[in-house]
């Protein structure tokens, strides 16, 4: 269905993707029209479910650009009014149901006229899980417009002494002209609509017929293949073959094969026939398979093709390495996206067709001696491409890998790259599993890509779709109703109805032989034709046969034959990289994710809500990072505060509290000390890391602005330098190793203890709203250092540090390479400094000499004084009123800190003493 050209909705789909389609075509009266003038769209429902329906709704769009009208929202979800024009009126007419309405295109749309066409439409039922009509496209009448009735689409297979109606009709007086096999059969002049029978020639070849209809200024012409009764060959698969395309030595020419169980014949149309039918392209049968041997092909030369299968479905290969689109191909054209795209062939085919290139040239790999991460030092970058940049180009990704080397990150984890449907998309619509979306450019485009991260020592892992196809998957399109419709019972690879809540697409059943292989050949082929390092496999909890639809919480229940079903994928992608990361989006039970985990399978650990929750000084247990806390064996939680799906943290903390830019960034800085710290492999998505703050859910699946001037802000400047130290102490020392490793999780105070024989490192937190004191037990005395800084701190026998809200330290008991930049080392961490002092206090003067002095009109209290390490410094202070006296001559030279509350918020000011 077209809607699912650009939009993805997890919760609408599950219903829309299973309605029940009804194959009827519209009556559109008048029949040539212009996109501004009134039609009346007419459907005969008698005799079918739809007859049964109260209410009907047309749903339409824009095949050109795949634009959807405002009014398609479900209307068991929305506001009548906002439905009320797409409302069909239903009547019975003659012993006749039917629904019918009359609109204007421009106005149903609210596009202008010159945006309009083509139109396409159906009709829904009430909820959209009623059922609906299949998919009908017309043409917009702009000046000469030529109609064909019959016969529909481009072949048909015939019975000796059938009869082919041919009726056309025309927008102005015409000559229409019948040609068969090239020879002019029938020729009539003056007329508006064309009838003629042509008998089928029965001589067991193919046949093309052509009607040219010309006004003398304009010429339309319509080509359509027949043969009758085809004879196909049963002749043994040759050894070595797979399913797709087989290339060989020989580079003029290719094997084909085809899995397309109970299927009667296959053709091979495309290029190199000119799409027409021909005996020679009549594909030889092996049982399930069906298989050809096309020769005559110029080495280099890209040929595109399809499947014809019984007479009617047309499909390209399963297994195409790159396709081509009706729907999204003119858009990468006009912008060059992936330059020398080959047309689509317009007007000889219809839906996706496969690409054939002998010899090939090959890319050029030089990453020979990358080595991946070991898992539990992961520190993966989530990353869209269509998002990360402007130009949403493979090629702009690689210009930006030095960015991410600076920032640390060992690994990528692209969003779905596999060709998806339309052209702007999060990719979990995927159709062609081992073809690369071309929007984003080239194959060879991609493969640098990989090979620029590997030699700057970054590993690649796709985000992967195998539990669900959308509907131009060519295995979905083999046993469906219509063209993108249900599949059928008799479909090998896709169950008829999900089996689980939150699917999206068709169902893939993970227990069929078929599609196991079909799994497997897409595992495979990425590792070893793109080299990439391993999947993070999309809604793995739904890798399952196990009926629960309606039940979420049984869903999440452990699933033994889920997990035997993961294993063998495990096994299966080992066998073909031993060292390939199986990450799971999986969020079920932990009994089931700690035997998977044990296996050698990492999971997502979604922390975002309780990472939320502390930036705004709320408490949070997120003892759910470590793996320990889970009761598993490995560190194989791959912890995050931030992934596509969830809300953004600084959007929420900027939306949810009053305090400034600099205190927002203070808190997301104190998030990431805990989380990087904490041992296991970790997830940032993308620019969280300078405090990315646009919302998710106001455009969920909508393009998002970059925002890259973010980092010429220094307070998120600062941010990035935090994030960037604390990923390398992590991805560059041994220090963080998990077995010398303690913590606590929950309270307000939140600390983190690494016991290591050569260095000690305490991260202490304060992740309440005031100001909170750590006691000196998970301190040793003697020297100890800022990591953040560098700033020596020494610690006695009993020490208190006090830490304001939203203040973090990092202490090393030796020296460490801290990877910040050197200038202003001492202010990257300094915590909940405002930067303009409330108007109604003073403090002054500063610098000073003996004395500061604290003046307000309001109530100020719990005043301190610290260095630059959270230290309490013991001073003298005088109060008379609102007014306080520190007395500060007993102290050395240097920077220290002013702490005080003032009308419930902390405050902290740096002064300097001389």
């Amino acid at each position: 269905m077209h809607k699912f050209l650009t939009i993805l909705s997890l919760l609408f789909l599950q219903f829309a993707a299973f309605a029940q389609s009804v194959e009827i075509q519209p009556i559109i009266e008048p029949e040539f029209f212009s996109a501004d003038e009134e039609i009346t769209i007419t459907y005969n429902v008698t005799g079918t479910s739809l007859a049964s329906l109260d209410d009907a709704y047309m749903w339409m769009w824009l095949p050109n650009g795949s634009t959807d009208a405002p009014s398609n929202i479900n209307p068991a979800d929305s506001d009548p009014a906002a439905t009320d024009q797409a409302k069909l009126e239903k009547l019975n007419e003659n012993g006749q149901t039917l629904f019918r309405i009359s609109l204007t295109p421009t106005t149903f749309y609210n596009q202008s006229a010159e945006n309009i066409t083509e139109i396409g439409m159906l009709l829904k039922g009430n909820d959209w899980s009623d059922g609906q009509t299949s998919d009908f496209t017309t043409e917009i009448s702009q000046g000469f417009s030529v109609n064909i009735s019959s016969p529909s689409g481009n072949y048909g297979f015939y019975q000796t002494d059938e009869v082919i109606d041919i009726e056309l009709s025309s927008s102005e007086i015409a000559v229409y002209q019948f040609f068969v096999d090239g020879n002019l059969e029938h020729e009539e002049s003056d007329i508006t609509q064309f009838s003629y029978q042509h008998t089928v020639i029965d001589d067991g070849q193919a046949h093309d017929l052509q009607i040219v209809v010309s006004n003398g200024t304009d010429e339309e012409t319509f080509n359509y293949s027949y043969i009758v009764n085809p004879t196909v060959s049963n002749e043994p698969l040759p050894a070595g073959l797979q399913n797709g395309i087989n290339y060989g030595e020989d580079d003029t020419s290719v094997n084909l094969v085809l899995t397309a169980p109970n299927k009667e014949n296959v053709f091979v149309i495309g290029t190199f026939n000119d799409w027409s039918l021909s005996d020679e392209y009549l594909m030889k049968k092996d049982g399930d398979q069906f298989w050809i041997e096309v020769t005559g092909l110029t080495p280099g030369q890209e040929y595109q093709f399809q499947y014809l299968v019984d007479g009617e479905i047309t499909i390209a290969d399963p297994y195409t390495e790159k396709i081509g689109s009706e729907y999204d191909d003119p858009e990468i054209i006009n912008d060059n996206r992936y330059p020398d795209l080959m047309p689509y062939p317009s007007g000889k085919t219809a839906h996706a067709v496969s690409y054939i290139q002998t010899n090939k040239t090959q890319f050029d790999w030089t990453d020979e001696s990358f080595q991946k991460p070991a898992n539990e030092d992961l520190v993966i970058y989530e990353l869209l491409v269509r998002d990360f940049t402007e130009l949403r180009t493979y090629d702009a990704v690689t210009e930006r890998l030095d960015y991410l080397e600076e920032l640390g990150i060992n690994a990528i984890e692209f969003m779905p790259v596999m060709e998806f449907e339309g052209n702007l998309s999060w990719g979990y619509n995927p159709y062609v599993m081992l073809a690369l979306d071309k929007y984003y450019g080239t194959e060879y485009d991609f493969k640098t890509l990989v090979n620029e991260a590997h030699n700057r020592g970054i590993a690649i892992i796709l985000d992967i779709a195998l539990n669900h196809q959308f509907g131009r998957n060519t295995l979905a399109r083999l046993y469906n109703e219509g063209d993108y419709g249900n599949p059928t019972s008799e479909n090998p690879w896709f169950n008829t109805s999900p089996k689980h809540d939150f699917n999206v697409g068709y169902d893939m059943n993970h227990e069929s032989e078929y599609t196991q292989n079909y799994v497997d050949r897409v595992v495979a082929y990425w590792l070893e034709e793109y080299h990439v390092d391993g999947y993070r496999y999309d809604l793995s909890k739904g890798f399952t046969q196990k009926n629960t639809l309606g039940d979420v919480g049984a869903w999440g229940q452990y699933d033994a034959s889920r997990v035997q079903l993961l294993k063998r994928l495990a096994d299966f992608q080992w066998s073909v990289d031993p060292n390939s990361y199986v990450i799971l989006e999986h969020f079920a039970e932990n009994e089931e994710e700690r035997e998977l985990a044990d296996y050698g399978m990492m999971l997502w650990g979604n922390e975002n809500h309780n990472f939320r929750s502390l930036a705004k000084g709320n408490n949070a247990n997120v003892s759910g990072l470590s793996y320990q806390t889970k009761g598993w064996n490995q560190p194989h939680v791959i912890g995050y505060m931030e992934s596509h799906d969830e809300e953004r943290v600084a959007w929420d903390l900027k939306n949810s509290t009053s305090q400034g830019l600099a205190q927002q960034m203070q808190r997301l800085k104190l998030n990431a000390a805990l989380f990087f710290l904490v041992p296991g492999p970790k997830m940032i998505w993308q620019f969280g890391e300078f405090g990315y703050d646009e919302e998710l859910n106001n455009d969920r699946l909508g393009v998002k602005p970059t925002r890259w001037e973010y980092l010429d802000d220094p307070e998120r400047n600062k941010l990035f330098q935090v994030y960037q130290s604390l990923i390398k102490l992590k991805t560059r020392t041994d220090y963080l190793n998990k077995d010398n490793f303690q913590w606590s999780g929950s309270g307000e105070l939140k600390w983190v203890r690494y016991n290591n024989d050569e260095v000690k490192i305490v991260m202490m937190g304060n992740f309440s709203k005031s100001t909170q004191t750590f006691e000196q037990q998970i301190l040793q005395s003697g020297t100890w250092y800022n990591y953040l800084t560098g700033e020596e701190f020494e610690v006695g026998n009993e020490v208190d540090i006090n830490l304001i809200a939203g203040e973090f330290r990092i202490l090393t008991s030796e020296p460490i390479e801290n990877y910040i930049d050197d200038q202003e080392q001492s202010e990257i961490v300094l915590a909940n400094e405002t930067p303009e002092i409330s108007s109604n206090t003073r403090v002054y003067p500063n610098p000073t000499q003996n004395k500061i002095q604290i003046e307000s009109d309001g109530q100020i209290n719990n005043i301190f004084l610290t260095d630059l390490n959270g230290k309490t410094i013991a001073v003298q202070i005088e109060q008379s009123n609102n007014q306080f006296i520190l007395d500060l001559s007993g102290l050395e030279s240097g920077v220290y800190m002013v702490n005080y509350q003032e009308q419930n918020t902390q405050r902290q000011h740096k002064i300097i003493k001389f």
